[in-house]
């Protein structure tokens, strides 16, 4: 079992993209608006691997029921099944769900509302099914990754707010943050959600031909290469009219450089526009599913400019 296999297996790059999304968005955005972090370090680490755990899971078990479609569409690249063996892949599935249950059972107990562990128990289950079945119907499962891509963000800000229910004068002083906090995190989950499902689209059309064979019923098999790539670049010019107006409001609440630095995601969205209406063949749609990684990456790192100007 080569070490290269297993990262490619777990998705590194987006495994860091989440990391740095939950540590960008506590340490550049949330704490410095607070004044202090309600969470430990140690509270803050179980939920960041909370997250990180069940998100492994659900590559794996994406990749095991992909293996067929996979064969067609990436050949070589999912090792369930060769490299990785089916018992394997189940029992590294359950595995990492019960840890990332665990941890979230734990962080829930930590700022005293238990209840919140069903989020977790929640959504190990929406990437079962979306593996299983919704990545197969037209647009769902696009929309399942896109949500779950946006919730690692509000996870962030919830588990710091109920945290902070311990720490009165902390609660008290940081209250007249507390909308500016939601309206940032808001901000970050509506990209990541835009961003993710424009990526998710992209994706669809890259895997046409395995798909169609499995019978999946994806946007593409559904409606055709041509009508797909109509809807995915609608889906991006609502994506620039979204950040269009989250700098208006940065111009408004006069963080310029902010409002300045977003011109440039704005450049590289056209640009991916431009190069999906040409796009024609699966090399096209994957060079595009790359860059809309550097899209997502670009626009995390935009919580460093927000920290050094707020």
């Amino acid at each position: 079992m080569k070490l290269n296999h297993y990262l490619n297996l777990i998705r590194w790059p987006n495994l860091l993209i989440i990391i740095l999304s939950m540590v960008f968005i506590r340490w550049f955005v949330i704490i410095p608006l607070l004044g202090a972090g309600g969470m430990s370090m140690v509270q803050f680490m179980v939920l960041l691997l909370s997250v990180l755990f069940i998100t492994v899971a659900g590559y794996i078990i994406n990749d095991f029921f992909d293996m067929d479609a996979d064969r067609i569409n990436k050949p070589g690249i999912n090792r369930v099944g060769t490299t990785f063996s089916v018992a394997w892949a189940k029992n590294a599935y359950y595995l990492y769900s019960a840890l990332g249950i665990a941890g979230g059972l734990l962080i829930s107990w930590w700022v005293g509302e238990i209840n919140y562990a069903l989020i977790f128990l929640f959504t190990t289950g929406m990437l079962w099914y979306y593996s299983e079945r919704y990545q197969c119907q037209v647009l769902l499962g696009n929309l399942v990754v896109a949500f779950l891509s946006a919730l690692s963000f509000g996870l962030v800000w919830l588990y710091e707010f109920f945290a902070m229910k311990s720490h009165a004068e902390l609660f008290s002083s940081a209250q007249a943050n507390f909308m500016l906090i939601s309206k940032m995190v808001l901000i970050y989950m509506g990209f990541a959600f835009f961003a993710s499902l424009f990526r998710e689209m992209i994706k669809d059309m890259e895997d046409l031909e395995g798909d169609s064979r499995m019978g999946c019923r994806t946007l593409p098999v559904v409606v055709g290469a041509g009508k797909a790539k109509t809807f995915t670049l609608a889906v991006g010019v609502f994506m620039l009219a979204f950040i269009l107006y989250v700098q208006y409001f940065f111009f408004l609440s006069g963080y310029l450089y902010l409002f300045g630095y977003f011109f440039a995601l704005d450049g590289l969205l056209i640009l991916m526009l431009i190069k999906l209406n040409r796009a024609k063949d699966i090399v096209d749609f994957s060079n595009l599913s790359g860059m809309s990684k550097l899209f997502m990456a670009a626009g995390i790192l935009s919580m460093l400019i927000f920290y050094f100007e707020h």
